[in-house]
């Protein structure tokens, strides 16, 4: 009879669950329906970027999304277009994830998740491929599964710290043997338009970036304003202190204002909200998550300090509007739910999530004069 009473309740506890679900999807979808909002891509005017690639099922988005930045940034400055590889940085990244995992013992994180910073860095150290040299899809593949290497490359290193293996030569061995298998041997030297090319050698006579002159932004109260910060969440396995930290006004403004003036961005966001709907190509703070009015520099870091808001996800800003007195942007989005609406690629970010929920953002520093003036001489 008890057994029986605390199914029922279960069961009661479930029906109410779908019941509340339902109940906020039917809000949710009246909400939209009244939201004003641009109703195509092309009413963003969209700065130029390269059509967009579905990441399918992989953790990469960081590299898809930086990767895009920089696309549209070699375009800005007059440079040639390349489509490029965005599974080269993510190679060699695994591999100086493993190497700082043996240096630290067992300490760093080793994971597939990562910053911008991941495929900036990596560039820097190993150079650069186009897409066409390296596409890291073997067997005829057209999407990336990256599942099975991800659970070999984990294995393997709790093998290494449960036994202690910290001979570094051995383990990285054993890594690049994972990602030969699943994404193919990255080219130590290429073919591209008649030409011969070492991945240093590409980067150096065609992706020709002024590496010195972007800047990470970022907005939270835990550190001082107006000083290079560590992003503290996990994906920062490096432990980088290179974001600016602003107020929330200044932060907002100054990517709003980038994108008028022509440069786009790349940002991290927490995507875990009721209001980030695929089938509708929209994310917005519906008004029983927060109303607009209580969206300040508070909640933004409530919601960081109690872990509502994590680095789920990098995108590529690519347009902005104003319709009809709110803020709208255009991002091309990597992940798969991006293609489930009628704007495959797409999303139509409100400003208030952007506010609320987007963590820092990759620019050129030539596009937030507001930002750079406050950096602090030596």
């Amino acid at each position: 009879m008890k057994n029986s009473r605390i199914l029922y309740l279960v069961f009661l506890f479930f029906l109410a669950q779908a019941a509340l679900a339902q109940k906020i999807d039917y809000d949710l979808e009246t909400m939209i329906k009244k939201l004003p909002r641009p109703a195509t891509v092309e009413a963003f005017n969209p700065l130029f970027h390269l059509p967009p690639v579905n990441q399918d099922t992989s953790n990469a988005c960081w590299s898809f999304a930086t990767i895009s930045f920089l696309e549209s940034e070699m375009h800005r400055l007059g440079l040639p277009s390349v489509k490029l590889s965005v599974m080269f940085p993510f190679f060699h990244a695994y591999v100086e994830k493993a190497r700082e995992f043996i240096r630290t013992e067992g300490k760093s994180r080793f994971a597939a998740g990562d910053l911008f910073t991941g495929v900036t860095e990596i560039i820097k150290q190993y150079g650069i491929v186009p897409e066409q040299a390296y596409t890291g899809l073997l067997d005829g593949r057209t999407t990336h599964n990256h599942k099975q290497l991800e659970d070999e490359l984990k294995d393997l290193m709790n093998d290494v710290k449960k036994l202690e293996l910290w001979d570094e030569e051995f383990v990285l061995q054993k890594v690049r043997k994972i990602l030969y298998k699943h994404l193919g041997v990255p080219p130590q030297s290429f073919e591209y338009e008649g030409r011969m090319y070492t991945p240093k050698s590409f980067l150096a006579e065609r992706v020709i970036l002024p590496w010195d002159d972007y800047i990470l932004v970022t907005s939270f109260m835990h550190a001082p304003f107006d000083t290079f910060v560590k992003l503290d969440v996990p994906d920062n396995w490096a432990h980088y202190e290179t974001y600016f930290n602003v107020p929330l006004d200044v932060f907002f403004n100054g990517l709003k204002n980038a994108l008028r003036k022509g440069y786009s961005a790349a940002f991290d966001s927490d995507t875990g909200e009721p209001g980030r709907m695929g089938e509708y190509d929209i994310a917005f703070i519906p008004e029983f998550d927060l109303p607009a009015k209580y969206i300040d520099q508070k909640a933004r870091e409530f919601r960081f300090q109690n872990g509502s808001t994590t680095d789920d996800h990098l995108m590529h800003m690519v347009g902005y509007t104003r319709h009809k007195g709110q803020d709208w942007f255009l991002v091309k989005d990597s992940w798969r739910t991006a293609w489930l609406g009628e704007h495959p690629g797409y999303y139509f970010f409100h400003g208030d999530y952007i506010r609320l929920k987007a963590l820092a953002y990759l620019v050129h520093k030539d596009a937030v004069p507001e930002i750079t003036k406050r950096i602090k001489k030596p």
